[in-house]
């Protein structure tokens, strides 16, 4: 009777004692266990930009924050953030501004010449990490640009394969802006990726703007198909990159995840799948599951080409699934292979308040231990008899466990890992950010009254540091725009994570069990034997110098001076001639301005200055990474008529690249603009940022007493370019926060046309916080975004208002 009451009885486990204080085997796994999984052993830094889309010529308002850091936190004192095109890794921008006490704000102008396309903003710290920089955050943004490039070059594949030559053959047409033929064209190109390089070669297009290439089709792999094409006639460039087909390949990859790890011989398991094209888009689909060739059950996955199905597999049968499709159908995926003996685990739900449930069987007798850790820390731990195919229900109880993604591991009697499941505790402890508006509609140059408060654990209010930004809805893409919560708890785990439809993917518990039983699956590959703790060396990304005399080096220090604005600063070098400037020297509150570096020597001309500057060292990091994209796109490959949709259809990123002389914004070149970006607006306003490039603007005149962008009277002391001299070097200084420009809606003359309305960096939330700013002259819906940090973790809220013309 007590058996089977046992067997009928669900087991209750709850686990209230310490790992380490209970079983020293688990010191040196919980070693082992810091390599691996949520781990980070990177700071971790998020940037709030105010918005996703921009135009040329836009401002651009930013507050970046360090979540997380592996060094001192007084030693980051730097954020390096560079705009580049996504087209070819070119860094087209790049500025630096201060990092205080884990804090960054700054802002900067967009060029008025750069082309429209696809961007990425990435932030980087001081900190270097063996030779790769620490904490980086990759913003994707789409800019829109009134450039015109007269080049417009399109491929498509001509033929596939031609069976005589083994070749198939890839068609370049290039046409001008008013779409005639493009002859002599100069054309490169090059098939292959990374050091894959299969051919290159240089053409000129035909008469009638086209050029055909051929590539060897039987070579070509999902790892060298790509195709990389300049275009140039005159002055103009276009770049085009084209993903060649590849020979008998299946047009999708499926990958199926079992929970806990494998599949088990005839225990039933719940199985993760993930359906994406070649291009790696997500795939809405419909599959059969067969089992020895016979259909057992169909499967499909949803917008984010994520799904699941439950199989209790036999290890001496196969077993497969083929998707719908009238190409598809012929493709067999194979599902992993089925251990004859093991563990499976499954949990209703990976989202865990204050206790996770899940239930544990073996199909045959052993004993397991139980541990709870985020891979860094084993915070619970238990032994555990398995009887076999038994299931067994336990409660984990989490009041040790930190808020966010931990992991659930069962242990061999031998300390080897059998199953693993990653689950997202205190889920209801999350932070909630209360917004309240003052009207449900707002006119033209009205007043908006807000009320901010952030709470935590049992609703109690929170103090929070955090940015407001509010901007036109449409600036803010719902595909790239990211939130610090779902950054912090998962995106910088689980990488790539799918697209939410509305953006905001912490929010819905059916997606991130989804997630977490595909992208948290790591199969649990931990080594067997002891591994050291990362010991790689931190170092800072700064500027070094070296002076030589008749280039030999010095036999005495030389006095140097920097210039920074009003920071004057002195420094030596050592006996040989080398130095290092500190970050402070370079601290400087107009960004126009340069630093000057300067030697005090009379005879300045016997010597020779070299400086490493540390934003080449990053712009070569950051053209070699290939940054994977945030989200991907979704596409349906099977509709109600069961038929699979086309993919042989051109897939084009294409971008206008103009040379760039320097760093220095480029503005329009016209009679109302001096070389210095300087311009005088109809309203007698120094460099008015509601004019820019304005046709009525003027240039102004040394001497003229003009008003500035807050209303202040300024006497403008002219255009003078620096240039450096022989003792002196100018170098780009690291800049401070600039305030949000705030437009007098009192002057009905002064059109306000601002996406971003109002935008403020260091907002404190104690309590019910109230927040005013006014509205400009542009309607409709606008977006109030906060973003920021507290004594109880990330801090997101966001709300729409509706703006009226009177």
């Amino acid at each position: 009777m007590p058996s089977k009451f046992l067997i009928i009885l669900t087991l209750i486990l709850l686990f209230l004692i310490k790992a380490r204080a209970q079983d020293p085997k688990l010191d040196s796994i919980a070693l082992n266990l810091n390599r691996y999984g949520l781990k980070s052993t990177q700071s971790n830094l998020f940037v709030h930009f105010d918005k996703t889309v921009y135009t040329n010529n836009d401002q651009v308002w930013f507050s970046g924050y360090l979540l997380k850091t592996i060094a001192n936190l007084d030693d980051y004192h730097t954020l390096y953030l560079s705009l580049i095109n996504n087209i070819d890794s070119s860094v087209v921008i790049q500025d630096k501004f201060l990092i205080d006490k884990g804090f960054a704000f700054g802002s900067l102008t967009l060029p008025d010449s750069l082309p429209g396309g696809s961007y990425r903003f990435v932030a980087n710290t001081n900190i270097k990490k063996g030779n790769q920089p620490d904490g980086e955050f990759v913003q994707p943004v789409t800019i829109r640009s009134t450039t015109i490039n007269p080049l417009t070059a399109n491929i498509s594949i001509f033929k596939a394969y031609d069976e005589q030559s083994k070749n198939g053959t890839a068609l370049l047409k290039i046409l001008s802006g008013d779409n005639h033929f493009v002859e002599n064209a100069e054309i490169k190109y090059q098939i292959g990726k990374d050091k894959q390089k299969l051919i290159s070669g240089i053409a000129k297009s035909s008469v009638i703007g086209e050029l055909m290439i051929n590539f060897p089709a039987d070579k070509i792999t999902p790892h060298n198909n790509l195709l990389r094409i300049s275009v140039k006639k005159g002055k103009d460039v276009r770049y085009v990159t084209f993903n060649l087909p590849v020979r008998n390949l299946s047009n999708y990859k499926i990958q199926f995840y079992p929970e806990g790890g494998y599949l088990v011989d005839r225990l039933l398991s719940k199985v993760g799948f993930e359906i994406k094209d070649l291009e790696g888009n997500v795939v809405k689909a419909k599959g059969i599951l067969y089992e020895n060739d016979i259909p057992i059950d169909t499967l499909q996955s949803n917008s984010t080409g994520l799904g699941s199905f439950s199989i209790r597999p036999q290890s001496s049968k196969k077993y497969n699934v083929k998707l719908f499709g009238h190409k598809e159908e012929d493709t067999s995926y194979n599902l992993p292979a089925i251990l004859k003996n093991g563990v499976v685990l499954s949990a209703g739900t990976a989202i865990a308040e204050n206790d996770f449930r899940m239930h544990l069987e073996a199909n045959n007798n052993q004993k397991v231990h139980v541990l709870v850790h985020n891979f860094s820390d084993i915070f619970l731990h238990t032994r555990l008899m398995l009887a076999a195919n038994k299931s067994q229900s336990i409660r984990l109880k989490l009041d040790s466990v930190p808020i966010g993604l931990n992991a659930v591991t069962i242990l061999d009697s031998n300390y080897r890992p059998m199953a693993e499941r990653i689950f997202f505790a205190h889920y209801d402890q999350l932070n909630q950010t209360e917004l309240s508006a003052d009207k449900k509609e707002y006119g033209t140059r009205d007043q908006v009254n807000l009320k901010l408060n952030v709470t935590g654990k049992n609703n109690s209010s929170v103090v929070a540091l955090v940015s407001v930004s509010c901007t036109q809805a449409n600036r803010i893409s719902v595909g790239n725009h990211q939130n610090i919560i779902d950054y912090f708890y998962l995106q910088q785990y689980l990488k790539p994570l799918p697209k939410h439809p509305i953006g905001l993917k912490y929010i819905d518990q059916d997606y991130l069990n989804d997630v977490l039983l595909v992208k948290a699956w790591s199969r649990y590959k931990w080594p067997e034997t002891l591994v050291d703790n990362d010991k790689t060396k931190l170092t800072n990304f700064e500027y070094r110098g070296e002076i030589t005399r008749r280039n030999k080096p010095l036999d005495k220090p030389i006095e140097l001076t920097t210039i920074a604005g009003e920071n004057l600063n002195f420094l030596n070098t050592d006996s040989v001639g080398k130095f290092n400037l500190p970050f402070a020297n370079l601290v400087i509150k107009e960004p126009k301005l340069p630093v000057w570096l300067g030697m005090t020597t009379a005879k300045y001309d016997l010597y020779k200055v070299k400086i490493n500057n540390p934003e080449d060292e990053i712009k070569k990091y950051l053209v070699k990474q290939n940054l994977e994209q945030l989200n991907v796109k979704g596409s349906v490959l099977i509709e109600d008529n069961q038929s699979l949709s086309s993919i042989t259809g051109t897939r084009l990123k294409e971008v206008t690249i103009t040379k760039k002389r320097d760093e220095r914004i480029e503005f329009v070149k016209n009679s109302y603009v001096n070389r210095c970006g300087d311009y005088v607006c109809m309203n007698n306003i120094l460099n008015c940022p509601n004019h820019m490039s304005d046709s009525g603007n003027k240039i102004p005149v040394k001497g003229e007493v003009y008003v500035n962008e807050i209303g202040l009277a300024v006497m403008y002391h002219g255009c003078v370019e620096p240039e450096s001299k022989p003792n002196v070097i100018l170098l780009k200084g690291i800049n401070l926060p600039k305030e949000f420009y705030v437009s007098d809606i009192t002057n009905k003359n002064e059109p306000i046309n601002f996406s971003t309305v109002y935008w403020n960096y260091q907002v404190k939330v104690n309590g019910e916080t109230p927040i005013s700013f006014n509205t400009g002259d542009l309607t409709g819906n606008f977006k109030i975004v906060v973003q920021g940090v507290s004594d109880g973790g990330v801090v997101y809220g966001e709300k729409e208002i509706v703006v009226r013309g009177k």
